[in-house]
C-alpha cells in the first residue's frame, strides 16, 4: 500500500468538504490538523486524536496571515491540510517542529511511560498521527458545536481507514467516545461501542477497530497521569475488545484506583469534573422506576418506558453512559432526523435550551445520567424532579 497516495485521496476529498463548511458565514472558523502527514512512510503504530485544535482564529483570518506561507491568500488545498500545523513565523520552525515543547507532551509521554513499544516511537513522526475528531479550531474543545463536531467527525473515521494504524488513543476519551456513540445512532457507516474501565478511561469498538480513551493530559494530576500509565498496556496488548476483563485490570490497578479517587475525595484537584463520576446505572434505572410516578407502559428491567401523556413518553435506560430519552408513545423506526412536525420541532427547540442532546435520529432528545448529578441518589431525585416539571410543561398535559 503506498501511504502517500492514500492520504492525498483523502485530503483532496476532507479539504473540498471542510472548505465548504469554513465559508458558511455562521461558521467562518480556521481549520487544520496536527502531525505533518507527509512525513508517514508506512501504517503508522499510533494514532491519537484529540477533540479539537486548541486556538481560534476565522478561515479568513487564517488565509490572509503571512504565518500561514503555504496558505497565504490561496484556497485551502490537500497539500495545506496534508502539512499539519504548519503555521509559523518566517526564519522560524514551524508549530508542529515545536510540538515536543508543547506543554501537553511530557505529560502525554509520561500516559506512554509503561507501554514501551509506544513510548518508543512517540517522538517518530513517521510513525505516528496526532489529529483531532474535527479540525476547527476553538478556544477550548467544549466551545464547538455538537452539529459541527458530527458533520465533520466522519472525515477523521476515513483517515483511520485510509492510514490503519496499529494503535488508536482518544484523547478526552469520554467525550469523544459519547459523540462517536451519538454519530452510530444516526449512520449506518459507523459501528461504535465502548465501556468504561476506570476513572475516566474507557476502551470501545470502533468500526471493528479496537480504540482507547484516556483524559487529555493538560493539567492532569500525577495520580490519574499514574493510572492511565497503569493501565494502558493492558488495553494496548488486548487481542481484542472481548478480551478485555476489565474487572481483572481494575484488581491490578487497585492502588492506582484508589490514589486517584483520593486525591478527588480530598479536594485537592479541579479534575474532580463529571468525567470522574462513578456511578451504578442499573441501580438508578430500579431506583427511578421505584419512584416514578408515571404509568410504565413498557418495563423491561434495564430500560423502561413511561408516560408523560397519551402522546409522548420517557425511557429510563443503563444502555451506553444510561440516559433519558423523549419520544413518542407509538415511535415507529422512521425517526426523528428530518421531521416536519412542528410540536417535534418545537420540543427540540425546547430541550436544545435545557442542556439535551437533540442530535439522536430515534429520539426527540436525550439526556446522560451524568449530567444529573455526582453519585445515584443525586441522580435519580434529579431525574425525578425533572419527570415533574416536564409533566407541568403544556406539551406534555393530556
Amino acid at each position: 500500500m503506498d501511504i502517500q497516495k492514500e492520504l492525498e485521496q483523502w485530503a483532496k476529498e476532507t479539504v473540498e468538504k471542510y472548505h465548504n463548511i469554513a465559508v458558511r458565514p455562521e461558521v467562518n472558523t480556521a481549520y487544520y490538523t496536527q502531525s505533518d502527514l507527509s512525513r508517514l512512510i508506512e501504517k503508522p503504530e499510533l494514532m491519537i486524536i484529540g477533540i479539537n485544535p486548541g486556538s481560534y482564529s476565522t478561515y479568513k483570518e487564517q488565509r490572509e496571515n503571512k504565518n500561514w506561507s503555504y496558505l497565504y491568500k490561496n484556497p485551502y488545498d490537500q497539500n495545506h491540510l496534508l502539512k499539519g500545523n504548519y503555521c509559523h513565523e518566517e526564519g522560524k520552525p514551524s508549530s508542529w517542529d515545536c510540538h515536543r515543547k508543547w506543554g501537553y507532551w511530557n505529560r502525554l509521554k509520561s500516559c506512554l511511560s509503561k507501554t514501551d513499544s509506544l513510548l518508543d516511537i512517540i517522538d517518530d513522526d513517521s510513525k505516528i498521527i496526532i489529529t483531532n475528531a474535527s479540525f476547527f479550531s476553538t478556544k477550548k474543545a467544549n466551545e464547538i458545536s455538537e452539529s459541527l463536531l458530527i458533520e465533520t467527525i466522519p472525515y477523521t473515521l476515513k483517515l483511520i481507514s485510509k492510514a490503519e494504524p496499529k494503535h488508536i488513543i482518544f484523547l478526552s476519551g469520554e467525550k469523544c467516545f459519547e459523540r462517536l456513540f451519538i454519530l452510530s445512532k444516526n449512520s449506518k457507516e459507523i459501528q461504535f461501542e465502548y465501556k468504561n474501565v476506570c476513572g475516566n478511561i474507557y476502551v470501545g469498538l470502533l468500526n471493528e477497530r479496537l480504540c482507547i480513551g484516556i483524559p487529555h493530559p493538560t493539567y492532569k494530576t500525577k495520580e490519574e497521569i499514574n493510572l492511565v500509565a497503569s493501565v494502558l498496556p493492558y488495553l494496548i496488548n488486548a487481542e481484542n475488545y472481548k478480551s478485555i476483563d476489565v474487572a481483572s485490570i481494575q484488581k491490578e490497578c487497585a492502588n492506582q484506583i484508589n490514589a486517584f479517587y483520593e486525591k478527588v475525595r480530598n479536594g485537592n484537584t479541579h479534575n474532580a469534573s463529571r468525567e470522574h463520576i462513578h456511578i451504578n446505572k442499573e441501580n438508578i434505572v430500579k431506583q427511578v422506576n421505584n419512584e416514578i410516578e408515571l404509568s410504565c407502559y413498557e418495563p423491561k428491567g434495564n430500560t423502561n418506558r413511561y408516560k408523560l401523556n397519551d402522546k409522548y413518553g420517557i425511557t429510563v435506560t443503563n444502555v451506553g453512559k444510561g440516559y433519558i430519552g423523549i419520544r413518542h408513545v407509538n415511535y415507529t423506526s422512521n425517526g426523528y432526523e428530518n421531521t416536519q412536525d412542528k410540536e417535534v420541532i418545537k420540543l427540540k427547540d425546547f430541550f436544545n435550551n435545557c442542556g439535551y442532546n437533540i442530535h439522536e435520529k430515534t429520539w426527540i432528545a436525550t439526556k446522560t445520567f451524568n449530567l444529573f448529578g455526582r453519585d445515584n441518589n443525586e441522580i435519580v431525585k434529579k431525574i425525578l424532579e425533572e419527570v415533574r416539571k416536564l409533566k407541568e410543561l403544556e406539551f406534555f398535559k393530556n
